[in-house]
């Protein structure tokens, strides 16, 4: 199953290359250049990528995403163990059977000029975590508002059909790093990690974004990182994350489009300990096991409205398929995330 979903992701990226020559070819002194434009249904990158391209001066960009994110299982490694085995064999207290992470995200951009575009997005997270003993179940959550990221998009290349920008900017955190809840010991306990709101420093953002079009598809490549430089107030510091992700999409009328690419992540475990919590009881609080790398195919649908009351605005679909994960100790296993984005300039 896995391999033929790839191989039909590897097929659609080799068409969507394909086809500029073979427009080119078959027409080679009649058609002009095609020249890059936003205004299509695959003018805008998939739900889940965000500074995609800039701006005209002075045009003003809203969006809105919503993620949910559903993880079931646990996973060490590459393997797949069940709550028992964590309870019993790793001799940890508490076992995660399943979390839910949801985002409600706001992202605004304005056009400084041509070739420069300031982005701003803004995320709040509510989390609901199943938590397992020896004894019992209970459940935890939170919600909370997520640190603030400040980009510029700044142009390249701006070449006929091409496109390559550069993003560079940082974090503001605001995210507060003291939630609290039920955990084994506290009806109000310090939270794990992936319960809080942020990393509580001010990291880096950089990153760029390639992409190519002709008159009925187009494809895409980006990059991002966040480093982190030191230790917050707790004394710890979230790992570095790195994703990196290739799309194709086919536009199958003027307002609709279809994609299909592929997302490659990677996070780094936190450094130094959160001396609030128990990594010896709860393998979520653990620094070391919350690194890993993880591998999905994501599919989606643009819908570009043209005309009435919602002309020009988007709505945009994706869903992922999770290939493989590799995570250092016990953490939930990815079983499906779901993007609904929400678009439009002024």
């Amino acid at each position: 199953m896995d391999r033929t979903i790839v191989s039909a992701g590897v097929l659609l990226a080799c068409l969507a290359v394909s086809m500029p020559a073979l427009a080119q070819e078959s027409t080679p002194v009649v058609a002009p250049p095609y020249e890059w434009t936003s205004d299509r249904p695959d003018g805008h990158a998939p739900a889940g990528v965000k500074a995609d391209y800039l701006l005209a001066k002075g045009e003003f960009y809203a969006g809105y995403r919503y993620f949910q994110q559903k993880f079931r299982g646990t996973v060490i490694g590459t393997d797949a163990v069940t709550s028992e085995d964590v309870l019993n064999i790793l001799n940890f207290a508490v076992a995660t059977p399943s979390f839910n992470h949801t985002i409600h995200e706001l992202d605004l951009r304005l056009g400084l000029s041509d070739r420069a575009t300031l982005e701003v997005t803004v995320p709040f997270f509510r989390n609901d975590m199943l938590k397992q003993t020896d004894l019992t179940f209970f459940e935890t959550s939170s919600e909370v508002l997520g640190d603030i990221s400040i980009r510029g998009l700044f142009e390249l290349l701006d070449m006929e059909a091409y496109r390559l920008s550069l993003t560079l900017g940082g974090t503001v955190p605001i995210g507060k790093l003291s939630k609290r809840g039920p955990t084994l010991t506290d009806p109000r306990g310090i939270l794990p990690f992936a319960m809080q709101g942020g990393s509580g420093t001010a990291d880096l953002l950089a990153g760029g974004t390639f992409q190519v079009q002709n008159e009925v598809s187009s494809i895409g490549a980006q990059f991002n990182s966040v480093i982190r430089f030191y230790d917050n107030p707790f004394d710890y510091r979230l790992g570095n994350s790195y994703d990196f992700t290739v799309w194709g999409a086919y536009n199958v009328s003027d307002w609709a489009s279809f994609s299909m690419r592929g997302l490659y992540d990677h996070w780094s475990p936190v450094e130094g300990t959160e001396s609030r919590t128990n990594g010896a009881e709860d393998p979520l609080a653990e620094s070391f096991f919350q690194g890993g790398n993880r591998f999905v195919i994501p599919f989606g649908f643009s819908l570009y409205f043209r005309e009435g009351a919602a002309a020009g605005h988007r709505l945009m679909i994706e869903w992922y398929y999770t290939v493989s994960e590799d995570l250092n100790g016990p953490q939930p296993s990815h079983e499906r995330t779901l993007i609904i984005s929400w678009q439009t300039l002024f």
